[in-house]
């Protein structure tokens, strides 16, 4: 099983196409203060985001005549509760909205919900075969479930930016790494990521996720390992 590294520009090209995927889609569905706690609003503004995403992405695909939709839970402590499925373009999903139980997002460390994403989302996606093709359809994924948490993360794929990052005040490194460019390793038919990222919230972490993509497309992840520790973070 050979190790692959990505290449900060690799990693860095993809994350911008998504940040302004993220742009368009907010630019389209902008929030005014009575729409703060609309289910419906919310819908939209992630569905958009997901259409944004997917058309600009490079390697990852959805099934032809297929779109991505959300059922919308609420909010809790600032984060939206949602669960994203694909559907045919134009079907109303309006029974299975009402049917649909919420999960936590994989990367939440919760238990697995099962199998049921596999069949609603998962399946629905094809990937170019190889290290950049799995990784960009992590990213995918992880932009489609949308916790709070990701969403105000940032990976980490260059040595200087984390040397950089930790050596602000506050910060601590408990588990000194010697690269930090993602690497993925192919077995099989699965692929298992590892990946750095910082996440500003409750307090600044930098942890190491650990995931498997399976035969199946679903994700699964392992319990993920703290590299180093900052200051308090912006939300706490």
């Amino acid at each position: 099983m050979a190790v692959e590294h990505l290449t900060p520009t690799l990693v860095g090209a993809l994350t911008s196409r998504i940040a302004c995927a993220r742009r368009s889609a907010s630019e389209q569905c902008p929030e005014t203060r009575d729409q703060a706690d609309d289910p419906a609003y919310w819908q939209r503004v992630f569905e958009a985001n997901a259409a944004a995403l997917l058309a600009a992405l490079e390697r990852v695909r959805l099934a032809a005549g297929h779109v991505v939709r959300y059922r919308v839970y609420g909010r809790r402590r600032g984060d939206v509760l949602v669960r994203p499925f694909v559907a045919r373009a134009g079907t109303d999903v309006s029974a299975l909205l009402r049917v649909l139980d919420w999960h936590p997002a994989p990367d939440s460390g919760a238990t697995p919900a099962g199998g049921r994403d596999t069949e609603l989302l998962y399946r629905h996606f094809a990937f170019d075969a190889g290290a950049a093709g799995a990784f960009e359809y992590w990213l995918a994924m992880q932009e489609l479930w949308a916790s709070q948490r990701w969403i105000h993360s940032t990976i980490v794929a260059d040595a200087e930016q984390f040397a950089q990052l930790t050596a602000a005040p506050d910060w601590w490194v408990e588990r000194p790494v010697e690269r930090v460019e993602p690497a993925v390793i192919r077995a099989d038919d699965a692929y298992q990521i590892a990946v750095l990222v910082h996440c500003p919230v409750d307090r600044h972490t930098v942890t190491l996720h650990r995931v498997r993509i399976a035969a199946d497309q679903s994700i699964d992840f392992a319990e993920s390992i703290l590299v180093a520790h900052g200051p308090r973070g912006y939300l706490a």
